[in-house]
């Protein structure tokens, strides 16, 4: 929504009883990542003055909600600050309910700036915007905090197997090798996905919420190719049909559950290929080693195939680590491009990490009957 100037008026009033200086310019940079406020308002006005600007700034970025969620956040004694946000922009009770995302990002797999810690947005105007020149910094924001509720952690007997997310109400997505041996030990019943497993800004952890899978857990599944088990992957190259994929059930229908006020949803798989051009920046959200979400963001991020170049897969520099199977690979529009699944297995450095075109993804499930499970 776009604030009137009366409501931008009584903003003004209320943030001057509550928020200094310091306060305004610290908070942009969590909700940015970027030193923006110098940009946008400068220094030494009246403080009234300086947070009309502000929020004028803010609402040509469609960063308000983000910044206002840090206000709502920061200020848990003040009902009335609190009150009058929600008022305003009722999803954001979830959105400060929410653990921060935690950001590692990248150039062609190499370390990229510092990220301000807890940001909604990693340096977008600094970092990732020359790569789209119409990225908003609020709808990015907005669809990663959505995304966030999406992915989940794949556990076995209690123990993190990889991660997953949402593609219907009660279905998660996974690569087959991560849940192929609990299928053949007979052990699915012990089979659950963990979602909202987070690090909070204090350092302790949100431990989410775990679900079982339903009696008939185990949907469907693609096998991955025999070569990819091998120091040589790409001979010979998979077939159509070795997509590496699982499809759950879950026991309730998560995705169709309100969060914070809002539905937690699930991540659309697309009809038609991406077909990112090389060099093209992508977004992976994953739980690296079982540990609480991370996203790794490369900006420089699309390779080559080897040929035969039509062969169904995906290849980018983005580093990840062990647990990261199953995680989804967007993006810089927060769209879905491919199921990540495989690591180069070269020995010393490696070159390349692998994803699974998601087009294709959908295309086998729904040739074998199981589009009812995808929103």
């Amino acid at each position: 929504m776009a604030l009137t100037p009366k409501q931008i008026d009584d903003l003004t009033a209320l943030l001057a009883g509550t928020l200094s200086d310091y306060d305004l310019e610290r908070l942009v940079g969590l909700t940015t990542g970027d030193e923006l406020y110098v940009h946008w308002v400068g220094r030494g006005m009246p403080l009234g003055r300086t947070i009309r600007e502000l929020l004028r700034a803010l609402e040509q970025e469609g960063a308000t909600s983000q910044f206002l969620a840090e206000v709502y956040r920061e200020r848990p004694k003040r009902g009335d600050v609190r009150l009058q946000i929600a008022l305003l922009y009722p999803e954001i009770i979830g959105l400060a309910g929410q653990s921060p995302p935690v950001f590692d990002l990248q150039e062609s797999g190499a370390p990229g700036p510092a990220v301000a810690e807890g940001a909604f947005a990693p340096g977008l105007q600094r970092n990732i915007k020359p790569h789209l020149q119409q990225l908003n910094i609020g709808t990015w924001a907005f669809d990663l905090m959505r995304t966030q509720r999406q992915v989940c952690r794949i556990e076995i007997e209690d123990g993190a197997a990889g991660s997953g997310f949402l593609i219907g109400p009660e279905a998660v997505l996974t690569n087959w090798h991560v849940v192929e041996k609990a299928v053949a030990r007979g052990v699915v019943g012990k089979i659950a996905c963990r979602f909202d497993y987070a690090e909070r800004p204090d350092g302790g952890r949100d431990e989410g919420t775990r679900v079982p899978l339903h009696a008939d857990g185990v949907v469907y599944h693609r096998p991955y190719a025999p070569a990819e088990l091998t120091q040589m992957p790409d001979t010979p190259a998979p077939t159509a049909t070795e997509l590496d994929f699982a499809l759950l059930r879950l026991a309730r229908p998560i995705g169709a559950e309100a969060l914070g006020g809002q539905p937690r949803g699930w991540v659309a798989l697309p009809a038609k290929a991406a077909d990112p051009a090389q060099g093209a920046p992508l977004i992976i959200v994953q739980h690296p080693d079982g540990g609480p979400m991370k996203l790794a963001i490369d900006t420089q991020a699309v390779l080559p195939l080897p040929p035969p170049s039509d062969r169904p897969r995906l290849r980018y520099s983005t580093n990840t680590e062990s647990g990261s199977s199953g995680s989804p690979v967007f993006n810089m529009d927060w769209a879905l491009v491919a199921l990540h699944h495989f690591g180069d297995p070269a020995w010393g450095t490696p070159q390349f990490n692998q994803g699974v075109p998601a087009h294709l993804i959908r295309a086998d499930l729904v040739a074998a009957g199981h589009a009812a499970f995808l929103g």
